[in-house]
C-alpha cells in the first residue's frame, strides 16, 4: 500500500480500515524488530494519537504485540491466520491449469500424486486423461508402490537416506516388472539424482509398456508434499524426449504449482 491519501475510486473505501492496514504493513516490514508508535505516525502521516488509538484495537484483537514498552510487532493472531489458509488451500484447485497446460502440450496423461505416511505408499489425488486414444489403468484414489514409481521417487526424495532404507524395509521392493529397482542401493541413487536433477523417471518399472516423468512439489515451508507427473506409453514417450522438452515441461509444472502453495527459493 502507498503511504497518505489513496485515489478513493472505490464506492466501499473505509479510510479507517485502509489506515489499519498501512499499519500492519509497516510492522511488518520491521522483520520482527518492531517499530514504534512516532515511526509509524510519520511513515503514514497521521497524528500520534490516531495511530495509537488503531494500535489498541489491533492489540486487542491479537494482530499486534507491543514489546519493550514502546515498540510494535506483528501478533500471533496472523501465525494462526496463516496456518488456516494454507489449509484451505486445495493443491487441486491450485495446479489444475498447469496441469491442463501440460496435458495439452504433451497429449499424455497428468498425474498428481501424495504419500501417505501411514499405508507408506502413493495415492493419486488428480488424473488428467491422456489425448490420445489411451487410458492407463491408475485413477484418482489409486495407490500404487513408492520404488517401483517416478512419483514415489520424488515423494521420497525430500526425506533422508536413512528414512528411506526404513521405509523399503517396511514396504519390501517386490519387482513388478523385468525393470523393477528392486535394490536398495540402487534406488538411493535414484533418490540423488531428483535432488540433484530435480526429476526423477520410471522406465517401465511399474508396469510393462509404460514410462512416466514426474517433478516434486513444494509447499511453503519447502518440503515435498506431492509431485506431478507426465505418463505414456513406451511408443510415445522416447527417452531422450522425457530427458530433454518433458523434463523442462514437468520441473516447470512443478515450480509453478509449488510457487502457488508459498514455496520460495
Amino acid at each position: 500500500m502507498q503511504n497518505g491519501e489513496p485515489e478513493r475510486k472505490n464506492k466501499f473505501f473505509v479510510q479507517s480500515l485502509h489506515r489499519t492496514f498501512e499499519i500492519i504493513d509497516i510492522i511488518s516490514e520491521a522483520e520482527g524488530k518492531g517499530v514504534n508508535v512516532t515511526e509509524i505516525s510519520k511513515k503514514i502521516k497521521l497524528p500520534i494519537s490516531t495511530v495509537y488509538r488503531l494500535l489498541q484495537n489491533l492489540i486487542e484483537g491479537g494482530y499486534v504485540e507491543e514489546i519493550d514498552g514502546c515498540n510494535y510487532i506483528l501478533g500471533l493472531k496472523f501465525l494462526e491466520l496463516g496456518v488456516k489458509v494454507q489449509k484451505n488451500i486445495d493443491i487441486r484447485n491450485v495446479a489444475r491449469d498447469f496441469l491442463e497446460k501440460l496435458n495439452e502440450e504433451t497429449k499424455e496423461t497428468i498425474y498428481v500424486a501424495k504419500f501417505d505416511s501411514k499405508q507408506l505408499n502413493i495415492i493419486y489425488i488428480e488424473k488428467i486423461q491422456s489425448k490420445r486414444n489411451i487410458t492407463l489403468t491408475a485413477g484418482i484414489g489409486s495407490r500404487n508402490y513408492v520404488h517401483s514409481t517416478a512419483n514415489g521417487k520424488c515423494l521420497l526424495s525430500g526425506f533422508s537416506d536413512e528414512k528411506i532404507i526404513e521405509i523399503l524395509k517396511k514396504t519390501g521392493m517386490p519387482a513388478l516388472t523385468d525393470y523393477t529397482i528392486v535394490d536398495a542401493e540402487q534406488y538411493l541413487e535414484e533418490i540423488r539424482k531428483v535432488r540433484q536433477d530435480g526429476y526423477a523417471i520410471d522406465d517401465r518399472e511399474n508396469e510393462n509398456d509404460v514410462r512416466c516423468i514426474s517433478s516434486p512439489i513444494f509447499d511453503h515451508e519447502n518440503k515435498v508434499t506431492a509431485a506431478v507427473s507426465i505418463s505414456g506409453v513406451i511408443n510415445n514417450m522416447d527417452l531422450e524426449l522425457m530427458h530433454t522438452k518433458y523434463r523442462d515441461l514437468i520441473i516447470e509444472t512443478a515450480r509453478s504449482i509449488s510457487e502457488k502453495l508459498g514455496y520460495w527459493k
